[in-house]
C-alpha cells in the first residue's frame, strides 16, 4: 500500500501470519544503515497476533532493472554496467563481508536515483537477511547469481568479470574465472524456475 501526503511517500507492507518475518525486517531496516548500507526508513511496526504491517519512508529512485530497460532502449547501457562494477559490486562485498546474506539480492530490489551519478543504491525487501553460520561461499554464489538472473538485458561475460574483480579484489583470474562460472550456472538454474525480474 502506498500513501502520499504533503510531499512525503509512505509504503506500507502487511504481513499474515509471519510475525517472524516482520520482526525480522523491522530488525535489518535499523541495522542496515548502521553497516553503512541503505535501506527504507522505518516509520512504524504495528502488530497483533493475526496479522503485521511495516511502515517506511519511499526510497528516491528507481529499481535497477527499471533504469536497465530504458539504458538498452536509450543506448547508454554501457553505462549501467559500470555502475554495477563500480557500486554495487562493493555493495555486495560489504553485505557478505558483514557476514549477510540478503537472499532476495535482484536488481528489482536495488533503488537507484540514477546510475550515471555513481550514488549507492538502497537495498528493499529486506525480510530475508539473514547471518549464516556454514556454507557462505555458497550463499555468496546465490546472492551473485540472483543478481545475475534478474538483469532485463543481456549481461556480457567481460561485464561478469570486472564485476567479480570488484567484489573479489583479491581473487586470482583463474579464481574469478571459477567463482563466474558457479554463478552463471546458479543463475540459469535460478531462470529455469522463476520468472525474471522487471
Amino acid at each position: 500500500m502506498m500513501a502520499t501526503s504533503a510531499g512525503s511517500t509512505l509504503y506500507a507492507k502487511a504481513y499474515r501470519g509471519k510475525r517472524k518475518a516482520s520482526a525480522v525486517e523491522w530488525h535489518w531496516l535499523h541495522m542496515l544503515p548502521l553497516l553503512g548500507i541503505a535501506s527504507a526508513q522505518p516509520v512504524a511496526w504495528l502488530a497483533d497476533r493475526r496479522a503485521q504491517l511495516i511502515v517506511t519512508a519511499a526510497v528516491p529512485g528507481r529499481s535497477l532493472d527499471a533504469w536497465a530497460v530504458d539504458a538498452a532502449h536509450e543506448g547508454w547501457l554501457d553505462e549501467v554496467f559500470a555502475y554495477a562494477c563500480q557500486v554495487v559490486a562493493p555493495l555486495a562485498r560489504q553485505l557478505h563481508g558483514n557476514g549477510l546474506i540478503h537472499r532476495d539480492f535482484n536488481c528489482a530490489h536495488l533503488f537507484v536515483v540514477d546510475p550515471r551519478e555513481m550514488t549507492r543504491p538502497a537495498v528493499i525487501d529486506v525480510e530475508r537477511v539473514f547471518r549464516p553460520r556454514w556454507r557462505r561461499r555458497r550463499w555468496h554464489v546465490k546472492d551473485l547469481a540472483s543478481l545475475l538472473a534478474s538483469s532485463p538485458v543481456a549481461v556480457p561475460t567481460r561485464v561478469q568479470l570486472r564485476f567479480l574483480k570488484s567484489y573479489a579484489p583479491d581473487l586470482s583470474g583463474a579464481q574469478l574465472r571459477r567463482l563466474a562460472g558457479a554463478i552463471r550456472q546458479k543463475a540459469q538454474r535460478i531462470g529455469r524456475h522463476q520468472p525474471r525480474f522487471g
